[in-house]
């Protein structure tokens, strides 16, 4: 942020510390070596998801923990009460448990889908304006 900047000596530190003639700007080979030394400047792609894992983060919410347990006990009560057919209840909760948590995680999934496209998308029309050997161009980060 500007304040660092400004602490440790403002952009004449930066062009002095890396040694940018300020009415040149960098040349490609400066460019080559310090994308060696640092890396590109581009944000890490965070890891997608995995199906499993949003079904379990939806497994988490409070509702269907509660479901689950009313689930439960449903089952355990029908089963005492009426071991023949006492079961169907807890067991029907169960099942609509399972396919909201199945119903979100695959609609979360679809979401991430779609925004990695978007974003992918999005990086290629990206440009920013950059000073190379004293011109100014236009170049896709």
């Amino acid at each position: 942020n500007k304040a660092n900047l400004d602490k440790l000596g403002g952009v004449e530190y930066l062009l002095q510390t890396f040694n940018v003639d300020v009415s040149k700007g960098l040349s490609e080979e400066d460019v080559k070596k310090f994308e060696s030394m640092y890396g590109r400047n581009e944000f890490p792609v965070q890891e997608m998801s995995s199906f499993l894992e949003l079904f379990i983060e939806a497994m988490g919410d409070t509702t269907l923990l509660i479901l689950l347990a009313a689930a439960l006990v449903s089952l355990i009560i029908g089963a005492i009460e009426d071991p023949d057919a006492g079961w169907i209840e807890g067991v029907a909760i169960f099942i609509a448990v399972f396919l909201v948590a199945t119903i979100t995680a695959g609609n979360d999934y679809t979401k991430e889908l779609q925004f990695r496209a978007l974003e992918s998308s999005a990086q290629q029309d990206e440009r920013a304006s950059v000073f190379r050997q004293g011109i100014i161009k236009r170049i896709n980060p």
